[in-house]
């Protein structure tokens, strides 16, 4: 029988309950480090597994075209999956791919690359070389961050404030992993550090409100790190520009390698930071360097007053990339060639396609795996006036 006391038009329908648990097979490795699989037509984004891994999901957040799902069960192990020699792998989230062999990793590597840059940076058929890998799979790190809280050293759980406790990490320099081991870390700093092998020996950092420490910014795995440097001395060496610029300078290590090669060019740094300008500028003194100097400001606010034609520039930003007022200035005022360093091929591919855009030229693509267990990569792109 009909209600007509009009009730009915304030009834909602109740949205169907979609099931928190799934069983799928996963595909591919993205760049975040997770597996992907899909459900119905939804994407499944699942952490610690591998393409050819049929598995049991608990359903941990849904969007409207994509899910997060953590695995209950593997149901069957995909093909090339390997063990994890970590216990902490799967808890701590400093490590991605410890169950995947390192020949797929940097495959994946690559193709997630080239697919990025095509994605977002519309940037295809480039002349890229092959991924340059970590001749340390584990043990490369020669420092680690955590926090030391009652004497032990933790890590974070995966995308999580909760803490796990350590006493060895695996993709850390053995020289760490045997203070964590033989050290009593309740007489050493408490709370946020980081744990740094510099010059043969370990030593405890603090970490300040910066987020960083009294050593300032160093690439981690020392392999990649020389052969990254090598790589940016023999193009300045290949180049005819005579002034060099080292943008996001740090603490000068490139900025004075190159001064040191080149006492006939000049060599300037710009850095923001006071004690990275102040410890470049002693490293300078320190090698009796006069072709060096260096600019204590922003990025943002020196390259429009410096004059960058016909030199050759080096940019190694943050994650975050290039600022808009900084590839606007690079295009504005282009350099001759420009040398850029990125640890994030998303932020990369948006600042390549705004740079081409602009007028310049891609020469070459680098990937270099400074990450293995990870889903990080570094890559060095060479560019020109087209």
């Amino acid at each position: 029988m009909k209600d007509k006391s009009g009730w009915n038009k304030y009834r909602h329908k109740r949205k169907a309950v979609e099931p928190r648990d799934a069983e799928l097979v996963i595909e591919s490795l993205t760049n975040a480090g997770d597996g992907l699989g899909r459900q119905d037509q939804r994407v499944v984004f699942v952490p610690y597994t591998i393409p050819g891994d049929r598995v049991r999901i608990k359903i941990t957040q849904r969007k409207k075209t994509y899910a997060l799902g953590s695995v209950e069960e593997i149901l069957e192990p995909g093909k090339d999956r390997i063990e994890a020699p970590c216990p902490y792998f799967g808890s701590c989230g400093g490590c991605d791919w410890q169950h995947v062999p390192y020949a797929q990793q940097l495959a994946a590597k690559q193709e997630q690359l080239i697919d990025t840059l095509g994605r977002i940076g519309l940037l295809h058929d480039l002349p890229m070389e092959d991924i340059i890998p970590s001749t340390r799979e584990y043990g490369y790190r020669n420092r680690i961050q955590g926090e030391i809280r009652a004497g032990s050293f933790h890590y974070k759980w995966r995308r999580s404030d909760q803490r796990i406790a350590v006493d060895h990490c695996a993709i850390a320099d053995d020289a760490i992993n045997a203070f964590l081991k033989d050290s009593d870390l309740s007489q050493c700093a408490q709370g946020r550090v980081e744990i740094a092998l510099v010059d043969g020996e370990v030593n405890v950092f603090p970490i300040n409100e910066k987020n960083s420490t009294e050593l300032g910014f160093r690439q981690v795995n020392t392999d990649i790190s020389e052969k990254l440097t090598a790589r940016l001395l023999d193009r300045v060496q290949q180049s005819s520009c005579e002034r060099i610029i080292d943008l996001y300078c740090g603490r000068g290590h490139w900025t004075n390698h190159i001064a040191e090669q080149h006492p006939d060019r000049q060599v300037a740094g710009v850095d923001s930071s006071p004690e990275n300008i102040s410890a470049a500028r002693e490293q300078a003194r320190q090698r009796r360097l006069n072709n060096v100097h260096f600019h204590e400001a922003s990025v943002e606010k020196t390259l429009a007053k410096l004059d960058i034609a016909n030199n050759l520039c080096i940019v190694d930003p943050p994650r975050a990339g290039l600022d808009n007022s900084v590839t606007d200035a690079l295009i504005a005022n282009p350099c001759q060639e420009l040398l850029y360093v990125s640890c994030h091929p998303a932020t990369l591919a948006r600042d390549l396609k705004k740079l081409t855009e602009g007028g310049y030229r891609i020469e070459t693509l680098t990937p270099m795996d400074m990450f293995p267990q990870t889903a990080h990569l570094e890559c060095v792109a060479r560019l020109s006036l087209s």
